[in-house]
């Protein structure tokens, strides 16, 4: 009796894996950034839950699509990161998708195109494998939220109407599409003593969360709060959100249409040298004409499951280079808790990146870093806080107090103090260009022994109530205690008229190290 049990499900599975129900699933990527490599149906089935119910079950394997082959370079594997495809026909349905070339921790999916979520862990539990029941008829599925070229035209549009801001194309793509700068500063303000700031992201298409994060940061930058007025008063940034549109609008992974990593192309003969790069070049040969600028950050994503950023090493730079570049990945720490000093990483500079252009071009003069941010999880732990465009706002403000704290900008808001408000110096010796330690500037104080003294004098600050830190100075290693490279609250300050201010700072110890400090207001 058993036996024909069996035998009866059996031929019903048979029977229903027809062509006739084999076509009820379609698969299409005809929009914007859409992108798939194949798709085919392993099976299907009828599972019979009792005697009056029956889900249908289909098992689909997905390849995501490579890249083109890179013509400049024709030994770099093509990458298949990215896939964005629209499912119908899969109401009420067991999905079981099996993704090839890429990576499915937990992807995102959308009824709308629209408005995408996560899945969840229980329908990601296997590598690469997503078991679910759709509740709607058709489905996007990507590898993250999409950030669309469309998208950036419309923040484009919305950003350039502000009095901050000065749009432009500097160049126009393999294709033809233009590449977008926004120059953000207060104009009302002479220019000519600003810091300078140049950010571009998006070389590689798949790299969506480094687009949101990037739109968060210049939605800070105007939204006219205390400290993105000091910004915008003491500083000029220059942004590119996306400097590779035909890969973006194409829906490819690491490379622009031609299959060129143009990540990798600034070293290379003008014949063998992407239009994008040619522009961007162009454009910081022209603004660097007279002086250098302070900073250049490369917005990226990484399927590493933390933040990090790409460190160039003292032996392929020099070691005060290091250390500056240890104390902006240090104030990004201070800032978020989704990056850890674990999570720094170090690389030699190279001349085929932007990074490597910049130093052949001023060295030290210009900090030139790659930023990165995940898709998955953070600080490695994936019980822990997922990536989404809430905690990649965090993180932006986390990024622009960073900016803020390693240009030293001025301002109530956020007014960084150092030896230049320092008076009455007793019990200290100065050190200059000690790069084993993590620091701002060239030089700080140590306490020769405990009731070391000095006074931090500001000549005019705003009426208010503040914070007072001290930039808690440690070793310039790796990895270093959480505790140290850091700001530290040590004093709340009531200031009760505008005018002169002044503090009695007295050392504790001998060996208290002073660089600077911080006021910020409440």
């Amino acid at each position: 009796m058993l036996f024909k049990k069996i035998l009866i499900i059996i031929l019903l599975q048979i029977t229903i894996s027809s062509s006739f129900l084999l076509a009820q699933v379609r698969v299409s990527t005809n929009f914007e950034s859409g992108s798939l490599g194949s798709m085919s149906i392993i099976d299907s089935n009828i599972i019979k839950i009792n005697n009056i119910d029956s889900l249908i079950s289909y098992s689909l394997l997905i390849n995501s699509r490579f890249d083109p082959l890179n013509p400049v370079d024709t030994s770099l594997a093509p990458s298949a990161r990215w896939y964005y495809f629209k499912l119908k026909g899969v109401k009420n349905k067991l999905i079981t998708l099996y993704i090839n070339n890429s990576e499915a921790i937990r992807p995102f999916y959308s009824y709308d195109g629209i408005n995408f979520n996560r899945f969840d862990l229980s329908e990601n539990r296997i590598k690469n494998t997503i078991t679910t029941i759709f509740s709607k008829d058709t489905v996007y599925i990507s590898h993250f939220k999409p950030y669309t070229y469309s998208r950036h035209q419309n923040k484009i549009s919305d950003w350039k109407t502000n009095k901050n801001v000065t749009h432009e194309h500097i160049g126009f793509s393999s294709n033809n599409i233009p590449i977008d700068l926004l120059t953000i500063t207060d104009n009302s303000i002479d220019n000519s003593e600003k810091k300078r700031v140049w950010i571009h992201g998006r070389s590689h298409p798949s790299e969506a969360p480094s687009s949101w994060h990037l739109e968060f940061m210049i939605d800070n930058l105007l939204s006219n709060n205390p400290l993105s007025k000091d910004l915008l008063r003491n500083t000029v940034f220059y942004i590119i959100p996306i400097i590779n549109p035909d890969g973006v609008i194409g829906g490819y992974s690491r490379s622009s249409s031609t299959g060129v990593n143009i990540e990798i192309n600034w070293d290379r003969p003008d014949t063998l040298t992407m239009p994008e790069v040619k522009s961007l070049r162009a454009k910081l040969i022209q603004l660097t004409e007279k002086s250098p600028l302070n900073l250049l950050l490369n917005m990226h994503s990484q399927i590493a499951n933390s933040i990090t950023y790409w460190i160039h090493t003292a032996e392929s730079t020099n070691d005060m280079f290091l250390k500056d570049q240890m104390l902006l990945s240090s104030l990004t720490i201070n800032h978020t808790p989704y990056y850890r000093p674990e999570d720094q990483r170090f690389s030699h500079v190279s001349s085929k990146y932007v990074e490597g252009w910049i130093w052949d071009n001023f060295a030290d003069s210009t900090m030139a870093i790659t930023f990165e941010t995940p898709y998955t999880y953070y600080n490695e732990d994936k019980y822990g806080e997922w990536v989404s465009l809430e905690n990649l706002k965090e993180l932006a403000n986390s990024s622009i107090l960073a900016i803020s704290d390693y240009l030293s900008i001025g301002g109530d808001s956020r007014k960084i103090l150092n030896y230049n408000n320092f008076r009455n110096i007793k019990g200290y010796k100065s050190i200059v260009n000690d790069p084993s330690k993590v620091y701002h500037g060239k030089s700080y104080f140590i306490a020769l022994n405990s009731g070391s003294k000095l006074d931090i004098v500001v000549n005019s600050l705003s009426k208010g109530r503040y914070r007072l830190y001290r930039w808690n100075t440690g070793e310039n290693n790796k990895v270093f205690p959480e505790t140290t490279n850091r700001w530290e609250l040590i004093d709340t300050i009531n200031h009760n008229k505008k005018g002169k201010f002044k503090y009695k700072y007295r050392s504790e110890y001998t060996g208290d190290i002073i660089n600077s400090f911080i006021l910020v207001k409440e």
